[in-house]
């Protein structure tokens, strides 16, 4: 799960996801909840990425899945995309954002019900998923932390009189993972670290 404000580079973190299965030859999923495919694929473009080049080599597959659509699939225990893995071609899978899917639900322990719902769906389909989510005050919301692998947090900082945004890996299950809050910043070629700068906040 990645997590963080708007603003601090979910789409483009998820978009990095795809590119790198699709370099290895993996074909990749994105799931757009909120977006549509052209403002989705002209927002790529500028960090870089060449999404219609990908599409028309068959790596990756853009879905817009509407809330009401998600909703009522998810509902009837399965999903409006689920077509896609028949053939067992998609590797990579990205779910942006389960942010307004989750808050169709009334409560919180529904909300839990529905996503625990959807990723068990997609774990029996065998693909590598990553979803996308809001936070609140730096918090994740949902509180399901425990049903995913790994989170890592974006954040987008005040510091001084600019912002400064940085990537915490906060859970990644089975390694020995980096504990540093690493700064990092958006631009042509997408998201680009620099570990040695420090975080002031």
């Amino acid at each position: 799960m990645v997590v963080g404000e708007a603003g601090t580079g979910k789409s483009t973190f998820a978009t990095h996801f795809l590119k790198a299965g699709a370099d290895l030859g993996e074909v990749g999923l994105y799931v757009s909840v909120e977006e549509s495919k052209g403002k989705f694929f002209d927002n790529m473009r500028r960090f870089g990425f060449d999404l219609t080049a990908l599409e028309a080599r068959g790596l990756l597959i853009f879905h817009k899945a509407s809330v009401q659509e998600m909703r009522s699939f998810l509902d009837q225990g399965m999903v409006s995309f689920e077509e896609y893995f028949r053939d067992g071609r998609v590797k990579r899978v990205v779910i942006d954002s389960v942010t307004a899917l989750m808050l169709s639900y009334g409560g919180e322990s529904s909300q839990r019900g529905a996503l625990m719902m959807l990723f068990e769906m997609l774990e029996r389909w065998g693909a590598t998923v990553l979803v996308t989510s809001e936070s609140d005050d730096g918090e994740a919301r949902f509180n399901v932390g425990y049903l995913v692998d790994g989170i890592f947090h974006l954040y987008n900082r005040k510091v001084g009189q600019e912002r400064v945004r940085s990537i915490e890996v906060l859970k990644m299950r089975g390694t020995n993972h980096s504990r540093q809050e690493i700064v990092y910043r958006l631009g042509n070629g997408g998201i680009s670290l620099y570990p040695g700068e420090k975080v002031l906040v």
